[in-house]
This record gives C-alpha cells, structure tokens and sequence, in this order.
C-alpha cells in the first residue's frame, strides 16, 4: 500500500469521537432518530390497532396463525426503522457513528412513546413473577445488540451511497 501513496482525504476516516463531537453530527443523529422513533411508533400502533381489530370475538392466535402477521410486522417495521435512522444520519454525516446514534436514539424515543400510551393495555397491569437481574441484563445486552448493529448496518450502507454517488458525480 505504501508504493501507491497515501488514501486520498475521506470525511469518513475520521475517528469516532471526532465524529461524534461535531454539533452537526449530534443534531443530525437527533433529527433522523426523533422522525424515525415517532414514525415507528405511529405505525407500531396501526399495527396494535390492526391486531386488536382481529382479536375481537373467537380470534385466538394460537390456533390461527393469520393473526401473528401483526407482530411480524411489527417486528420488521422496528427493523426497517432502526435502520432508516442509521441511513439517514450516515449519509448526511459521511460517517457511521451519527447512525448509531441515530438509531439508539430512535429506539429511546419510541420506548418512551410507548410508554405514555398503549392501547390495549388498560387496566392494572397482572401479577407476574420477579425478574432476576440477570434476566433484565441478558434482555437489555440483547436489545442494545440489536439496535446497536441495525443502526450500524445502517449507517455503513448510508455512508456507502453517499461516497459512490459523490464519486460518480466527481466531486
């Protein structure tokens, strides 16, 4: 590599901290998370809406599974948007550390969304067994995985198009 000279200056070598030490990187992961988390959680309660619709009257989703599509796309749509928050952030920033950011911000927000309001989820709340905290760290290692590498994923592929449509442009 050295016979060839040095890489040529790229926005997206630069470190991590510096990234993410850029106000505009910081806003940018904000702006993508915040419209992507209300986004998701708007089509999370279509979703709980569709389902509950379902539901009313003899539905049992254990004996049909017609009324699991609900939660399947429920699950594919917090995919899809912890990955368009990664993208989004990545590809105005040239960098992958605002998606991430973008992307565990986005899960934050809809978190708290749901929290305010569910529907379907009136009335006191069952009698459940405790939870062991190594249960609650197992659960939280998990889901920070797996926001964590959607955002990544994301954000890769974002700076990805941003430095080919960059080149092909030659700029």
């Amino acid at each position: 590599m050295s016979a060839l000279g040095p890489l040529p200056e790229n926005p997206s070598r630069r470190s991590w901290r510096q990234a993410l030490t850029e106000p505009a990187s910081l806003l940018s992961a904000l702006k993508w998370g915040a419209i992507t988390g209300v986004g998701y959680y708007i089509v999370s309660l279509l979703v709980i809406f569709v389902e509950l619709a379902l539901l009313q009257g003899s539905g049992n989703p254990a004996t049909n599974l017609a009324f699991a599509v609900p939660e399947c796309v429920g699950i594919f749509a917090l995919g899809f948007a912890l990955y368009g928050a990664g993208y989004q952030a990545g590809s105005e920033r040239v960098h992958v550390a605002p998606g991430v950011l973008a992307a565990l911000i986005m899960a934050l927000i809809s978190a708290l969304l749901s929290r305010l309001y569910t529907p379907g989820l009136g009335g006191p709340a069952p009698k459940q067994a405790p939870v062991s905290i190594g249960v609650m760290i197992v659960s939280l290692v998990l889901d920070l995985a797996f926001v964590i590498g959607f955002g990544y994923m994301g954000g890769f592929y974002g700076v990805k198009n941003k430095l080919k449509a960059t080149a092909a442009k030659g700029e």
